[in-house]
């Protein structure tokens, strides 16, 4: 343990010494600019190379596009730590938060408010989630979308429920209830566990918590005091909720230890569940895998839905964690860095972030994106799916995969409120608050707590760790 914070410590000197400082004597051509990425660009080496080459015509700009395919922050970090210049880097919003703190990151307030180009192609009220200390620290990759339910549709059609107006906790129950007893009594398909969660992260739970009108992860009240929303005495029906599952065999029990891959095959290739919570963009992806199975619809048709409807009358659902684009203070040449930016504001842009590149994953065919073979692999996804410009209709792209539509339309709705989780104001180290809230919770659907006792505890035990007030 001593030697770990030794490297630590060490590694944090580095980058504050090497890096943070400035980087003096990495000078680079006027116009050049060096980005290091995660996840956007092209699918291997060679499309990379493609889509360096369509981000330089598009900007004019001289850039050097490096993707690391995986181990990204060790790298990245590694990477400041040694002293190595970059203009532009990929940061998601945990990530984020941490250089900003360690003052790593270049303060972008001011490009980004007076831009004309962010100003209009950024939906309104998106920067203010990604606030740290009043100041903006990056632009976007694109536009996150959040978790809701997922309902295979063809198995409630055979066991005869409708569920077009499911708005409650109880709603749900009876619907796994019965699905439960058609599997196991009809189809004779024992034991059968219609529904899974991934608690050991309190994931995917917050279109249930969405009940007592509360959310995931640590906020401040108007008194200035930090408080988390999951382990309040409103959210106990909800934990009891969740042991009541349990009880009556509707909880898989690998929910306690699985993730979400162990989920999603459960959802669509076996049918061993009918209900999960998954991103917005996985209620598509089910039914596109489904069909290339030769499944959808007869066997294998989810349909979104917007969770419990909170004592307000709205459905609160939780966005992901921004993914954003950021110019460290050792930048050479941040105006280059701050040009790609706006660049992947705009609708071009997110053309090229999600359709990739035009002649080599598509062709305009009547305004329309035609994916060739390469793209139809590519699945219109080169680091933003889901563009941020506000301006990009995401029908340019054609035919999208059965229900993503319906997905997206949920958010969009009046009686919807999607926000992302707690971070604290940038403060909250994220594992930390999972780890005290899935174990009391766990203990609590196993019989180990009462739902009473485990709020106390896990609120005792985020206050001795410092994470609430």
């Amino acid at each position: 343990m001593f030697k770990k914070m030794i490297t630590a410590i060490g590694l944090l000197t580095l980058i504050s010494t090497l890096v943070f400082a400035g980087g003096a004597g990495q000078k680079k051509a006027p116009g050049a600019v060096k980005v290091l990425s995660a996840v956007t660009g092209g699918k291997d080496d060679a499309e990379n190379l493609l889509f360096q080459q369509a981000l330089e015509k598009a900007t004019g700009l001289s850039i050097s596009f490096e993707k690391v395919p995986a181990n990204y922050y060790d790298t990245l970090t590694a990477k400041l730590g040694a002293g190595e210049v970059y203009d532009l880097v990929y940061l998601n919003q945990t990530q984020m938060y941490s250089l900003a703190r360690q003052g790593a990151l270049s303060d972008l307030t001011s490009r980004l408010r007076n831009s004309p180009v962010i100003r209009d192609n950024y939906p309104a009220g998106e920067l203010e989630k990604t606030v740290f200390e009043g100041k903006y620290y990056g632009g976007f990759n694109k536009q996150e979308v959040y978790l809701l339910p997922n309902v295979n549709k063809a198995i409630t059609d055979k066991a005869g429920i409708d569920i077009s107006n499911l708005s409650t906790l109880e709603d749900y129950y009876n619907l796994l209830k019965k699905v439960k007893e058609y599997k196991e009594n009809v189809e004779g398909k024992k034991p059968y566990y219609p529904y899974f969660c991934v608690l050991g992260d309190v994931w995917d739970l917050q279109p249930w918590f969405s009940a007592a009108g509360v959310r995931r992860g640590v906020f401040t009240d108007s008194s200035g005091k930090r408080y988390a929303p999951y382990v309040s005495p409103a959210a106990q029906p909800v934990w009891e909720w969740f042991k009541k599952l349990y009880d009556e065999g509707l909880l898989d029990p690998a929910s306690f230890t699985g993730k979400s891959g162990d989920m999603r095959p459960r959802m669509w290739q076996s049918q061993d569940i009918v209900l999960d919570s998954d991103w917005a963009a996985w209620t598509g992806l089910y039914n596109a895998n489904a069909k290339v199975a030769g499944t959808y619809p007869a066997a294998v048709n989810v349909v979104p839905l917007p969770g419990v409807k909170g004592p307000s009358g709205k459905y609160f659902l939780e966005q992901g964690e921004a993914s954003l684009w950021a110019i460290p203070v050792s930048a050479a040449n941040p105006d280059g860095a701050f040009k790609i930016i706006e660049y992947f504001a705009t609708r071009e842009g997110g053309l090229l972030l999600s359709a990739g590149i035009e002649g080599h994953d598509y062709n305009l065919v009547n305004g329309k994106v035609a994916l060739t073979e390469t793209g139809t692999a590519h699945a219109r996804d080169h680091g933003a799916p889901f563009p941020i410009s506000s301006r990009f209709d995401l029908g340019i792209l054609g035919e999208l995969n059965p229900g993503l539509t319906d997905a997206i339309a949920i958010g969009k709705r009046s009686d919807v409120a999607v926000e992302p989780m707690g971070y604290d104001n940038g403060k909250l180290e994220p594992r930390q608050y999972y780890d005290v809230v899935a174990k009391w919770l766990i203990d609590t659907i196993q019989g180990k707590t009462g739902a009473a006792q485990a709020i106390n505890s896990a609120a005792a035990e985020l206050r001795g760790k410092g994470i609430i007030d």
